[in-house]
């Protein structure tokens, strides 16, 4: 239609990480692409998932009655796998953070059967070859929703097309109100989520088109270079001193008691990473420790090195 009220006026940078193409989906969530990926391959006699992890990553498993077996993930973010697998059991690993690549590439090699990676929070990170990989934009940039799937290999897509309207109101509030008075409204977006796999929105497609990706990559591994100067001789995870992409946080695990609601006091978002976790696991275990002491400190391309120079501040003083 010509005429009529104007839409949104961006800049287009065409500048994603995933182009769009036969092997990869442009879908409306992370689990919708992992659904897309499972919708793909043969079905497994059991879909092996990390403890350290989000839930929500269990409902197209569930929507599939897919069996599932939960396996351990030590305090360095490394998968151990149960010692029964074998290759009738589809391993899912996890890139935590962009960071633990390396434990992926390891854990996948070994593996006799099918693997699919979770890159949620691993944006920047590309597959590795042969292997099936999902990700989740909405953690690095200013979307609502939307997912990625990679795969060496066709995929079949479904037919409905997702609509993001309703759930860019928390977004809208965010950038007017502050995160405090948008979080009703990103909560109930989170909820609409759970929808079964739907093609991306035209306006996600609009909206990853208009963030300069490449930009924010480099303001994230500038930041975090200054952060892990500081921190790496306190952190109790062993991170790499340049990472092989850009990562989505700077995961802090110390021993500094109160630090967390310190941060929190002074502005610091500082979510769980995640509170399920906690719940389903035991006090002693390895994840349930992550999930009470990880601290995600942000780095990302809205903030400077003088932001992180604060943040430090903070953390040392």
């Amino acid at each position: 239609m010509m005429g009529g009220a104007f839409g949104p006026e961006l800049a287009t940078y065409r500048s994603f990480p995933h182009t769009e193409g036969v092997g990869c989906a442009w879908l409306s969530s992370g689990r919708a692409a992992l659904e897309c990926l499972l919708h793909n391959i043969p079905r497994p006699q059991r879909i092996l998932v990390p403890r350290y992890v989000c839930d929500t990553i269990l409902e197209p498993i569930h929507r599939l009655q897919l069996p599932i077996e939960r396996y351990a993930v030590d305090e360095q973010l490394t998968p151990l796998p149960p010692a029964d697998a074998d290759s009738g059991d589809l391993l899912l690993l996890v890139n935590y953070f962009g960071l633990t690549g390396e434990a992926v590439r390891t854990a996948a090699l070994r593996h006799p059967g099918p693997v699919i990676v979770d890159a949620t929070t691993a944006l920047y990170c590309p597959p590795l070859p042969g292997i099936p990989t999902f990700y989740s934009p909405r953690k690095f940039g200013g979307l609502c929703d939307g997912g990625i799937a990679c795969a060496p290999f066709p995929l079949h897509l479904p037919e409905q097309t997702d609509s993001s309207a309703d759930r860019a109101l928390g977004m809208l509030k965010r950038a007017e109100n502050g995160a405090i008075f948008a979080a009703s409204a990103l909560n109930a977006a989170e909820q609409m989520l759970s929808a079964p796999a739907r093609r991306m929105s035209p306006l996600t497609r609009l909206l990853i088109d208009s963030i300069d990706w490449e930009t924010a990559a480099r303001r994230r591994l500038a930041n975090y270079a200054v952060l892990h100067a500081e921190l790496a001789p306190m952190n109790r995870l062993s991170l790499p001193a340049v990472p092989e992409a850009a990562p989505m946080c700077y995961p802090l695990v110390c021993g500094i008691p109160g630090l967390r609601d310190e941060l929190i006091d002074a502005g610091i978002a500082l979510p769980l990473f995640w509170p399920e976790v906690i719940e389903a696991t035991h006090h002693e275990q390895a994840e349930n420790r992550l999930a009470r002491t990880l601290l995600p400190l942000p780095l990302d391309q809205r903030y400077s090195t003088a932001d992180m120079q604060r943040l430090l501040r903070l953390i040392l003083a």
